[in-house]
């Protein structure tokens, strides 16, 4: 019998408080999830940081418009499992709505295995 454990804690967010002009991070995306400010990724860091005086691989990134600008640069309207993802925060630009916009550089490489079209029906939650 197979046995699964996990707790939110052990996927924190990589909120806007993690991104400072110079951030890198390079990882693979296991998976899409949808929340209220839009389509979120689970993915595994190549190299572990630090959040909450806590090491960890294992994150979630999305719920940024400057990410998703950076996507949609890129000529993508969202990650695939298996795509990997280099991320770099190039800074911060004021905003009217009472945060500062993020700014990313994005680069993604996908192999032709991953490149299967995702539905909601593939994301369980």
């Amino acid at each position: 019998m197979a046995k699964f454990h996990g707790k939110t804690e052990d996927a924190p967010f990589l909120s806007a408080s993690f991104w400072q002009k110079g951030t890198k991070i390079t990882c693979r995306v296991l998976r899409p999830f949808h929340t209220e400010n839009g389509t979120a990724y689970a993915v595994k860091l190549h190299s572990p940081v630090k959040l909450g005086g806590k090491e960890v691989s294992l994150v979630a990134l999305g719920g940024l418009k400057g990410f998703e600008m950076a996507l949609v640069s890129a000529g993508l309207d969202r990650l695939r499992p298996g795509d990997e993802l280099y991320l770099e925060c190039l800074g911060k630009t004021p905003s009217t709505k009472g945060a500062d916009r993020i700014d990313f550089e994005v680069e993604v490489n996908r192999s032709e295995s991953s490149s299967a079209e995702i539905t909601d029906d593939d994301v369980p939650f």
